[in-house]
């Protein structure tokens, strides 16, 4: 079993386990398997890191999920529209780390959120 392998199974085997760490939410529509973290976005918020928000009341969440079964099969787009739990947001960031995505999403509208 090659380490690609052993990574993939780690990221739904222990992150992505309903009963520790992951819920489920729904993303246009779609259920997914995640990770909320409000906490990281907070603290990058206040250390002014990659803040680019005009807004400073602005909310962002960021989320971890895996890419294989991710709806659509590929990273969504930075800079688009998407529904997430019924509210709508914008994703302004993602990173693919060894199959795990992480997403950072904003909601223009603070109100919304």
């Amino acid at each position: 079993m090659s380490l690609k392998d052993r990574i993939e199974k780690d990221i739904s085997r222990t992150f992505m386990r309903e009963d520790q760490f992951a819920t489920t939410h729904f993303w246009n529509g779609q259920k997914i398997v995640c990770v909320v973290d409000e906490e990281e976005s907070l603290k990058r918020k206040n250390n002014n890191v990659n803040d680019i928000s005009w807004d400073n009341n602005a909310r962002q969440k960021l989320v971890h999920t895996p890419l294989k079964g991710f709806p659509g099969g590929k990273e969504p787009e930075p800079n688009t529209q998407i529904v997430f739990d019924k509210k709508p947001m914008f994703v302004l960031e993602v990173l693919n780390n060894m199959g795990l995505l992480d997403i950072w999403l904003i909601a223009r509208d603070a109100r919304e959120f």
